[in-house]
């Protein structure tokens, strides 16, 4: 494996993703690239609420790939960041066939069958859509029990 594709959101599954994805990318000597992808909002929230969403999703942006920043910060690797605006499946499964990445490693919220049929679920639809390994990880119950 060269490259693993590492999708965070700044949730506590995605975390843990990241923590897998930069510890296999370091063992296996790989590089990694951190993808956020941004909601864009509804244009028919209309003024000012959707600036507020905008710059809203901009600090979050920010502060997601800050923290993914630190926590690569820990591994002897080479990391890129890109955000994306749209579908969070299409642009996961996209750009991993643009990056030619050999691993998308993803988070998994747990939502259980009936939340996911309802909500749907980014992972489920990663791994049905990519025409690539996928590693969708778990928050250990210890560590979601705690939140």
């Amino acid at each position: 494996m060269k490259r693993l594709l590492i999708a965070t959101d700044g949730s506590d599954c995605a975390g843990e993703a990241l923590e897998h994805g930069l510890a296999i990318a370091e063992e296996l000597g790989a590089a990694a690239t951190v993808l956020y992808v941004r909601q864009p909002p509804s244009p028919s929230l209309g003024e000012p609420y959707y600036q507020d969403v905008l710059t809203e999703e901009a600090r979050r942006e920010r502060s997601v790939l800050a923290d993914a920043r630190r926590h690569a910060g820990f591994y002897d690797i080479r990391v890129e960041y890109e955000v994306l605006e749209g579908d969070a499946v299409e642009k996961i499964v996209n750009l991993a066939r643009s990056r030619d990445a050999d691993l998308i490693v993803l988070g998994s919220r747990g939502l259980g069958s009936i939340s996911s049929l309802t909500l749907g679920s980014v992972s489920t639809a990663v791994v049905h859509q990519a025409d690539r390994p996928v590693l969708v990880t778990k928050t250990p119950v210890s560590a979601a029990a705690a939140v």
